[in-house]
């Protein structure tokens, strides 16, 4: 029998086009063998169109990504309730006023008559929570660990960082 000697490739390069054809870059099978073929040999490939590579680049390239979990902050109140809040915005007061789909509105119970209808607002920017008084009568307090009491001014963002206290007449929240 006369037998062609074999062709020895050099490792790279039948590494590099066994990759190519697993990840469908380059070339694409011509044929597919039958199930019943007794000896499947290397098949020929075709030469596959930029259109194609570029094809399949994009499917390759195509991830399923979970969206990144919006950040959450825990209002522990004085009265033992908790709410926790997101990044849309909202305000904190005593009587219920016309929901806004916009606005995040809480409420809470003040017997002593101290928190306004609309007492703060509060939203989140660049990860970092704020509150803002909104020109009430007995004022909010913001007390951070291990610093003194800053009262509040009407109308300015105060950030405030997790384990800080803040009061809003008589009612208070821990931020967590």
């Amino acid at each position: 029998m006369d037998r062609e000697p074999a062709v020895e490739q050099e490792p790279s390069v039948t590494t590099t086009g066994w990759l190519r054809r697993s990840l469908n870059l380059g070339k694409k099978p011509a044929v597919t063998t039958p199930v019943n073929d007794p000896a499947p040999a290397m098949k020929e490939t075709q030469q596959m169109s930029l259109f194609d590579i570029e094809q399949a680049e994009g499917v390759a390239q195509k991830k399923t990504k979970r969206p990144p979990a919006g950040i959450r902050f825990v209002l522990n109140f004085s009265d033992n309730h908790s709410v926790t809040v997101g990044e849309r915005p909202g305000t904190i007061g005593v009587k219920p006023l016309v929901d806004d789909d916009e606005v995040f509105r809480i409420y809470v119970e003040d017997d002593g008559d101290t928190v306004a209808p609309e007492h703060v607002e509060f939203g989140v920017e660049k990860g970092v929570f704020w509150v803002q008084d909104v020109k009430t009568v007995h004022g909010t307090v913001v007390e951070e660990p291990g610093s003194k009491p800053i009262q509040c001014i009407p109308y300015e963002k105060y950030f405030v960082v997790r384990g800080s206290t803040v009061r809003l007449g008589s009612v208070s929240f821990t931020l967590n």
